[in-house]
């Protein structure tokens, strides 16, 4: 089954506990291959950005797709 951009944007993005980072605003896909190659996550008021493993400003963390456990109604990590 294929999912669209527009179809996951907005979805909740869970870290492997379970815990809510934030809101999906963003995919980036890979020009060659048009796998996804991150995902834009602004992080939730309670989240510090730079707490987490991954490449960040002062409202979003860009997570590499290899860190995507699944999607499904919500985003679900492995990390």
């Amino acid at each position: 089954m294929a999912i669209f951009g527009r179809e996951v944007l907005g979805r909740s993005v869970l870290d492997r506990t379970g815990a809510t980072l934030g809101t999906l605003v963003d995919v980036h896909f890979e020009l060659n291959t048009g796998s996804i190659s991150e995902l834009v996550v602004r992080v939730e008021a309670t989240v510090d950005p730079a707490a987490l493993p991954f490449e960040h400003d002062s409202t979003t963390v860009t997570i590499p797709a290899s860190a995507v456990a699944r999607i499904a109604a919500k985003i679900h990590l492995n990390q």
